[in-house]
């Protein structure tokens, strides 16, 4: 019994004795606490790696880890999102666990940001070691603004970025324009992740800022996914390629592991533009090197309404024009007894004359999801993908229609009027697959960009006011068509820093060939949206607000470009670094081209490095350029009544453009010149200050009319277009290369990060000084004499206005961000410079905007290591751009062709041709964030 009860028990006995040993045999390793170095509380979720190993774990609740390790030597990789990463050393013996305690400190603006931007250099080097001026944002320097959108976030932590949200502007009200260094927005080039990223669809013809111009959509990247954006204030044509006249704005995606969750909810102290948005970004580690990133963001941003009082005629037209051989006493009679009845209708319907259009912010939603992955496939090769998908939905309105404008509104739907709607369904798409790696020493890096945008229109609460005939049963709604575009892009590149073998520190030597290919598409919209259908009745066709795009419209056109590129930088010595790089870039549409760059920075001391550089560039016209078109019928007030154009826009390849002797357009030129400073007089203080100066030619315009009329210069373009069939259109507008720009500019960035009794204080000062001018000639197209008039229909002083004055002159932001212990406070002034808008042809209509300080304040607290509350105000002060200027408006008792009208019967209180910071006034939020 005895022996068969021990050989029962003998399996038991030995699996026990093993699990012993086996926890003996492991009880051994490393376990520690991770704390916040200055509160000294736990941090829990934070990331501990054992580098060179597979090995790694995460701090518990209280801010515990263990890790189970053999005895040895190992090094610690301790990281945790809004710190600054750690390397611990750790020595395994023995049979017992080696205690580490690890003390986190908060990231601050770092005064040595390493640059990636404008090099292909694998050395370290900091914006003040660069040879050209560059702007590292950190993710936390985005959040800290307050705003939601990055174009917005950019605007207010980069003086030389500018942007600014358009009103009454059709599709610009949707995506704004952003420009860089006073210059327009398809003049710099945007990359993701180091890679070009595809411009936006919409091509802007309204008279806002960069009118004419094909920009990229910012907003189409979720806030939450991006890591830090550098900023590249140089021409860079010869690195980068077209567009990058300005210079390159560069979007880093989120690669840590973790997670990150931030929230706002905020309104504009008018109680209106409400913003409603979460972001949430996770990232995994995929092996020892790898990581997957994900992002999703929802963004919801209400609509503003900042219009004046209306007073001008609703039901009855009183402003009529003088009839021929009436007296004064006659007209002023006439008119009288026109307001009053006015008058009387107005009371009768109970018609409001407050807030009858919007003029303001468009709502828009926005959604987006993005990743960003590597994915090692062995010791010196990986795999990377990034991209995402983005929809934005978005209702701006127009011009109200009245009841007096028959030509317009079908008044037994809307016998009050009507305000139109523009709907936009926008759609952005993009995916960059690679592989890169390194063999004998050179590294390499093969991909594939795929990008593509959409915008669509659809006019809602609107008529087509030739359908007259249906009533009230005539449609209110018109899809009007969508426009496409869709670029894909090929590089193959190889790198090697040969400088040891030069006897140099470095002498890195990177080439490259790219091809690109480009697709645009206009798609028409539905018939009713653009046809007229009983033209003799002086009615007009089409959606009212936005006409839909016709057959004739519709455009499927491509074209390739193939390119190649070298980029040498070296050290020649331990305080001259050199970087020289030239590229040719070949269209199938239009030629070639060929830029060059030599760039230098000497360092004298650690106190001062003097830096330059030369550069010539280009901008390649887009196809949106080449290709857009649009006919629409345009009602002007004759002497006779109002009279149906039909005004159109016409290709640049087309037969009545080339009547007209415009030219087939062709790349803009630009020839760069910077030179700077930059100094580290202390540890904790960086100054650069940059001059630079922009030439380009050939400047690619959007023309004004060319009308019919009873002139001199109205019979000879009537003249042209007869001659090119076009008879029934009364005045045509073309894309043209028209004029030569010259734009001067200083670039200032003071940073210190002083500590500050217990707590420490970010101080940064950065600044933008830049003028714009036109010089020598207007190349007016060659079938057209030089006179003065046909000169002004091609480029006149509000066109050459909204180039030199319709951004600020100067931008100077102050910020102090603040931390002490569980507490935080970041304040900011900044100053935006004057803008001007010039009448087509009149001064005494010029507006003049004076500059405005505008201060944001907000304050922190950390509830816990994990979650951060934050309550805030921008524009605190509730501060509003000038005026317009308030002249008198024509009522009955003022008659006459001097009455000055800038505010359009009072409706517009602010300028929309040109503005500082939009004029909505202040807006306080609350967010919250959290990292695990």
């Amino acid at each position: 019994m005895k022996k068969r009860y021990l050989s029962s028990k003998i399996p038991f006995l030995l699996t026990l004795s093993l699990l012993c040993w086996s926890s003996w045999a492991v009880a051994q390793g490393v376990r520690g606490r991770v704390m916040d170095a200055q509160s000294r509380t736990a941090l829990p979720g934070v990331s501990v790696a054992v580098e060179g190993t597979n090995s790694g774990t995460t701090t518990d609740a209280d801010g515990n880890f263990t890790l189970s390790l053999q005895p040895g030597s190992y090094s610690l990789r301790v990281s945790f999102i809004g710190y600054t990463t750690q390397t611990v050393a750790a020595q395994v013996s023995g049979a017992d666990f080696t205690t580490v305690n690890v003390a986190l400190r908060e990231e601050t603006s770092s005064l040595s940001e390493v640059v990636v931007i404008g090099s292909r250099s694998t050395q370290t080097r900091t914006s003040t070691e660069t040879v050209s001026p560059v702007d590292v944002i950190q993710s936390r320097d985005l959040l800290a603004t307050g705003q939601v959108e990055p174009t917005q976030q950019l605007n207010f932590v980069a003086p030389s970025f500018n942007s600014s949200r358009q009103t009454i502007a059709d599709g610009t009200d949707h995506i704004d324009p952003a420009t860089l260094r006073g210059l327009g927005p398809d003049q710099v080039l945007v990359l993701l992740n180091g890679k070009r990223r595809h411009n936006q669809a919409l091509i802007n013809i309204n008279g806002t800022v960069g009118r004419g111009s094909v920009g990229t959509d910012l907003n189409a990247i979720p806030s939450a996914a991006i890591e830090r954006i550098e900023v590249l204030r140089d021409g860079a044509s010869s690195q980068y390629g077209s567009d990058a006249i300005a210079g390159v704005i560069n979007l880093r995606l989120k690669e840590r592991p973790g997670t990150t969750v931030n929230a706002q909810l905020g309104q504009q102290y008018e109680s209106d533009g409400e913003v409603a948005q979460i972001g949430v970004n996770h990232g995994f580690k995929l092996g020892q090197n790898g990581f997957l990133s994900l992002t999703g963001e929802f963004r919801h941003r209400g609509a503003t309404n900042r219009a004046g009082t209306y007073n001008g005629p609703v039901y009855v037209n009183w402003n009529v024009n003088r009839a021929t051989g009436e007296t004064d006493a006659a007209y002023i009679a006439r008119r009288q007894g026109l307001y009053n009845q006015d008058q009387a209708l107005i009371q009768q319907n109970n018609f409001s004359l407050e807030n009858n259009m919007q003029v303001g912010n468009s709502r828009v939603d926005n959604a987006g999801l993005f990743l960003n992955m590597r994915l090692p496939l062995g010791a010196t090769t990986s795999f990377y993908a990034s991209g995402g998908l983005n929809y934005r939905k978005g209702k701006a309105a127009g011009f109200y229609r009245y009841p007096f404008q028959t030509t317009q509104v079908i008044t037994e739907i809307y016998p009050n009027g009507f305000l139109p709607n523009i709907e936009s369904t926008i759609n952005d798409q993009s995916l960059l697959i690679g592989v890169n790696g390194e063999s004998n020493g050179w590294r390499w890096d093969i991909s594939n960009v795929y990008g593509g945008n959409s915008f669509r229109y659809d006019i809602t609460n609107t008529n087509n006011a030739s359908q007259f005939a249906l009533k009230a049963s005539a449609p209110t709604q018109f899809y009007a068509g969508t426009l496409s575009f869709y670029q894909h892009t090929y590089d193959a590149s190889v790198a090697k820093d040969i400088g040891s073998q030069l006897g140099l520190k470095s002498f890195n030597v990177a080439a490259g060939l790219t091809f690109r290919n480009d697709q645009y598409r206009i798609k028409a919209g539905e018939e009713a949206s653009y046809t007229n259908y009983d033209p003799a009745s002086g009615r007009s066709g089409g959606a009212q607000v936005f006409p839909g795009y016709q057959p004739a419209n519709a455009v499927n056109a491509t074209r390739s470009m193939v390119g190649g590129y070298v980029d040498i930088e070296t050290d020649l010595t331990e305080n001259l670094l050199v970087n020289t790089a030239a590229r040719y870039e070949y269209y199938n549409d239009f030629g070639g081209n060929l830029a060059g760059k030599l760039a230098a920075r000497y360092k004298f001391s650690d106190a001062f490095s003097l830096r330059g550089s030369i550069s010539n560039g280009f901008r390649a016209p887009s196809l949106h350029q080449r290709y857009f078109s649009a006919i629409s019928t345009v009602f002007v007030s004759t002497g006779q009544g109002l009279e149906p154009r039909q005004t159109g826009t016409f290709r640049n390849d087309s037969p009545i453009a080339q009547a007209f002797g415009v030219p087939e357009l062709t790349a803009e030129h630009s020839t760069n010149y910077s030179v700077g400073i930059t100094s580290q007089p202390g540890r904790a203080v960086s100054i650069t200050l940059d001059a630079y100066q922009i030439n380009i030619r050939d400047r690619i315009i959007y023309s004004n009319q060319f009308a019919r009329g009873t002139s001199a210069a109205g019979v000879i373009i009537g003249t042209i277009l007869d001659q090119a069939g076009q008879q029934e259109v009364n005045a045509a507008q073309f894309f043209s290369n028209a004029i030569n720009t010259q734009t001067r500019g200083i670039d200032v960035v003071v940073a210190t990060s002083p500590r500050l009794g217990k707590g420490s204080i970010d101080l940064t000062l950065a600044a933008n000084f830049n003028e714009t001018k036109v010089v020598g000639d207007i190349q007016r197209p060659g079938a057209l004499p030089n006179d003065a008039a046909l000169g002004n229909f091609l480029f006149n002083r509000q066109d050459s206005a909204r180039l030199t004055v319709g951004q600020p002159r100067s931008k100077i932001a102050l910020t102090a961000n603040y931390r002490l212990n569980k507490f935080g406070a970041v304040l900011r002034f900044t100053r935006f410079g004057e803008v001007q808008a010039f009448d087509p042809s009149n001064p005494r209509l010029d507006e003049f905007a004076n500059p405005r300080l505008i201060t944001d304040f907000s304050v922190s607290y950390r509830l816990q290591p994990t979650i951060t509350l934050t309550l805030g105000a921008n524009n605190i002060f509730d501060v509003y751009p000038d005026k317009l200027r308030m002249t008198q408006q024509p009522t009955p008792e003022r008659f006459g062709s001097a009455v000055l009208d800038n505010s359009s019967y009072g409706r517009f209180v602010y300028g929309r041709s040109a503005t500082q910071f939009g004029f909505n006034g202040g807006y306080y939020f609350l967010n919250v964030s959290a990292s695990f």
